[in-house]
């Protein structure tokens, strides 16, 4: 397997951004809908405080992963799917990515706004020019909220796209993006 991209499948790096990226998004779902049933305030603190740094590392590596995707060629889809597929393919992966953005983004400036970055020890990592203000918060905080709600309905169409592909077109559209050691290309 390539480290980069070919118009037949996507390279090892862009694979590693991509499954890293689900995994994290997946988690950070999961604890965002339950870190508020934590009745322990301690550990609630801890995962809260996880769960943004978390955030901020989807930021991180979807920028990068961004960046390998302008700089590689992005596979070719199969010539004969239809053109409403290609364009609801396209229009998915654009809104992933910048649903992908806008979460992170948002709840790093509503938990600067709330007075509760993101921290490492004593290091505090609030958002720029964010200033503290509960009603700031609050607004952020719902976008947040629908946010999350999109990237749900997002990544629903996006897995319900590539089963579609691989078990009732049965071309390689999910295999071009699975490791090697799960029988991708």
């Amino acid at each position: 397997m390539t480290l980069t991209n070919t118009n037949q499948s996507y390279g090892s790096i862009a694979k590693f951004f991509h499954w890293l990226i689900a995994l994290l998004v997946i988690i950070l779902l999961i604890v965002g809908y339950s870190m508020d049933q934590i009745g322990d305030k301690s550990i609630k603190l801890q995962v809260f405080n996880l769960h943004k740094l978390f955030g901020l590392t989807v930021l991180a590596l979807i920028t990068l992963r961004l960046l390998w995707r302008w700089a590689n060629p992005v596979p070719l889809l199969p010539p004969e799917m239809a053109l409403w597929e290609k364009t609801l393919e396209k229009t998915v992966k654009l809104f992933f990515y910048i649903a992908l953005f806008i979460m992170p983004l948002s709840g790093w400036t509503f938990s600067t706004a709330a007075g509760h970055p993101p921290h490492i020890g004593s290091y505090t990592l609030a958002a720029p020019f964010v200033p503290l203000s509960k009603t700031l918060a609050d607004q952020i905080f719902n976008i947040h909220a629908a946010f999350a709600v999109i990237v749900i309905g997002l990544l629903c169409l996006h897995i319900a796209g590539a089963f579609k592909h691989h078990f009732i077109n049965k071309d390689n559209i999910l295999l071009r993006m699975l490791p090697k050691m799960f029988g991708g290309k």
